[in-house]
Order: C-alpha cells, then structure tokens, then sequence
C-alpha cells in the first residue's frame, strides 16, 4: 500500500523532493507526473530518466495523462490567463484527482510536492504542513522543501544520477507565466508550436498588457530579448481585445 504520494514535474525541485525522501528512507513511496501533452519536445527524455532514478530506488511512477494543453485551448476558445489558471486544475488538478480516487480511495497516503518559499513572492509563506487539502482530495499535503535554497536543494539533486538544469520544468512549455528568463531560453520548437495554436485559434497566447503590448509569441520573444523598459510593439495599439491584463 503506498503511504506517501510525491506529485514531480521532473525538474529540479522534484528530484531533490525524491532524493529527500529517499534520504529520509520513505517506504511505499509512488512518484506522479502529470502530462500536460505541452511539454518541451525534449521533455519526455528527461522524464524517462527521471523514471528510471525514482524505479531504481525502488519507488513506483506513475504518468497521470490529461486531455492535453491543446485539446484544452480549443475547447475554451482560448489561452489560460494568469489567474485564475484553468490550465493547471484541467491539466493536473482534476485528472490527479481522478487517479487517487482509484489508487488511493481512502485517502490514506500523504501527499508530498517540492515547493519551496525561495521560489517566488508568491509562494513566500508556503507551510510546512496543510492538513485536509482540498486540492489533494482531503489529504495531508507535506512540503519538506519548504525552508530550502536553491544550494541547499542542488546537493539533494547531487544525490541522483540527474543533471541540474539551468531552467525551470519544460512540463508546460511555455508556461502562461514565463517571465523574460524562461523566454530567453526557450527553444525554438516551442515557439513554433505556440505561433500554430495562436494562428488556429486566432488568439495570443501571452497578455499584451503584461508584455509592454507584444501582440503573439514573436513579439514577445522581441519583447524578451529587447533591454528592459526599451521594447516598442511593431503596432502601437491592439484592438484584438485581449490586452487587458
């Protein structure tokens, strides 16, 4: 019976949180990773590595499909905005849910993910511990990463056969969230595929308003590797209607 469920992107956070638990000589141990169907092309190579470090120290994993990012996009007639994000509860929330509905239906095991405060403002006071999760059907939600740096966290990733990487997860890639940083290192295939989704579904993916009014995914990437505070949109003013922030 599995007694702790480790939800992983497959980026660093996640093989530190495996190593942790390893570390800390966890038993019945099942790691899930969520496929949002946008990953980065090289995503899925990372991930079957990731596989086989968490199988050989004897752990389960176990990949959760969804309807994918872009059957989702359809769907809605549109991109997620940042908030509230549908993409996350459509692409992992929900299905997540479904899964431990079967896998665990008495909603016995402890969840565990690998967020940790240093992350973002956003995520500055995240605890420890969250009793009763809502968005872990009920169950008890431990972050033991909470407290860790980014240095503390990359000798846990010393532990595995796994490289660091210089980005953050390519799960979702893009992400609606990428700032300058993830842009600048996004690979090409991946704006390719945006600049498809956006022309089939006549909308941007990004909010011209949080981009200095870059209208669609190449004059963000202008917008990206432009100096800050200098970039200038090839039109001045977008009445597309998606510009409100």
């Amino acid at each position: 019976m599995t007694k702790y469920i480790l939800f992983a992107s497959g980026g660093n956070d996640s093989v530190a949180l495996v190593a942790y638990a390893k570390r800390q000589m966890l038993k019945n141990v099942t790691v899930s990773y969520s496929n949002t169907g946008w990953a980065s092309p090289s995503w899925p190579k990372r991930i079957a590595a990731f596989r086989s470090y968490v199988e050989s120290i004897g752990y389960s994993f176990v990949e959760v499909m969804s309807d994918g990012f872009e059957e989702l996009v359809r769907r809605k007639k549109g991109f997620p905005a940042n908030k509230p994000k549908f993409c996350t509860y459509e692409l992992k929330i929900r299905p997540a849910m479904q899964w431990m509905e079967i896998f665990d239906p008495r909603a016995e095991a402890v969840c565990m993910v690998g967020v940790r405060r240093e992350e973002s403002n956003a995520r500055s006071n995240w605890p420890l511990w969250s009793y009763d999760d809502e968005a872990h059907g009920g169950r008890d939600l431990w972050s033991p990463l909470a407290g860790y740096t980014a240095a503390e966290r990359d000798l846990l990733v010393g532990d595995t056969p796994m490289p660091i990487l210089p980005h953050r997860s390519r799960e979702c890639s893009p992400c609606v969230n990428s700032n300058r940083a993830d842009f600048r290192m996004l690979p090409v295939s991946d704006i390719e595929k945006v600049m498809a989704l956006e022309s089939e579904i006549g909308k941007p993916m990004f909010r011209a308003a949080r981009f200095m009014g870059a209208n669609g995914i190449n004059e963000v990437m202008r917008w990206a590797w432009s100096e800050h505070g200098k970039f200038l949109p090839e039109v001045e003013d977008c009445d597309s209607g998606f510009c409100g922030g």
